[in-house]
């Protein structure tokens, strides 16, 4: 007796509803997951941005602070100071430098030398007495200026009108130390010819109730242990539009955007006036 053909068994399938279902679900899923991916990233880069900022800015700072702490001469509130009208020089809003200025700080020092000053010449400077100040310049109006030069930062549209804290040096080359007479009449006119370097970008400019940059002592008698000079460092960057800023920030008070740094010269008062 011949069996009757087995029927044909029925494949599995998925309806169109399943598969839609299937799609929309595995868009859901993608779409979670790239924007994971991309929140990720960018916490990635906010988190190198500033670590890079707090480092740059933790370097110039203990490099300035290094070179204050060995000042045997700071520049007193009120103290005009002509650097000349070099492109490295340039004071943002124009005018003439004075420091214990709230809006455009500037911080001038005349720092001891390294070994004796007998032996100070054009070839040995680290016996010269040192005149350094410490200032910012318009980032737009720097870069403009230093395009291909080492100093040049590179072009930033979003931060143009941030500023870079400048270090400018001249040697006093004399084998005896100078007088407070003589480092006061430096001030107007001897102290130009020279070139700012950049030292640190991305600074925070003036702002209202922002603490300004440098604190200087009024204008008197100068003493190691009683002179103070405070620094008021921070830095500001904008990447990927969002303000990326060292220290951080937990308030919309400018007066809490900075970490005061007392400094206490050490070879002040030694000068004969």
């Amino acid at each position: 007796m011949t069996l009757p053909p087995t029927p044909p068994a029925r494949t599995a399938a998925f309806t169109l509803i399943e598969l839609l279902v299937a799609v929309a679900l595995a868009l859901i899923i993608l779409f979670a997951a790239s924007s994971l991916l991309i929140s990720s990233s960018r916490s990635s880069g906010d988190l190198q941005a500033r670590n890079d900022l707090l480092q740059e800015q933790q370097i110039a700072q203990n490099y300035l602070i290094a070179n204050v702490r060995e000042a045997a001469y700071v520049y007193p509130q009120g103290t005009v100071l002509n650097l000349g009208s070099g492109k490295t020089t340039k004071r943002p809003g124009g005018g003439p430098w004075v420091v214990g200025s709230a809006t455009v700080p500037i911080l001038a020092i005349v720092k001891s030398p390294e070994v004796p000053v007998s032996g100070c010449s054009a070839s040995n400077d680290r016996a010269c007495y040192k005149f350094k100040a410490y200032y910012p310049v318009l980032r737009k109006t720097w870069v403009s200026d230093a395009a291909g030069t080492q100093n040049d930062p590179g072009a930033d549209p979003s931060n143009e009108d941030s500023w870079l804290l400048i270090e400018y040096t001249k040697n006093l080359v004399q084998t005896t130390p100078p007088t407070l007479t003589e480092l006061t009449a430096l001030a107007p006119t001897g102290l130009n010819g020279e070139s700012g370097r950049l030292l640190l970008d991305y600074v925070q400019p003036a702002v209202t109730g922002l603490p300004p940059l440098f604190s200087v002592p009024p204008a008197g008698p100068q003493a190691a242990g009683q002179t103070r000079v405070t620094v008021n460092l921070s830095a500001s960057r904008v990447t990927s539009g969002k303000v990326v800023a060292v220290p951080a920030r937990n308030s919309t008070d400018p007066a809490t955007w900075v970490q005061p740094v007392l400094v206490a010269p050490r070879n002040v008062g030694r000068l004969a006036p």
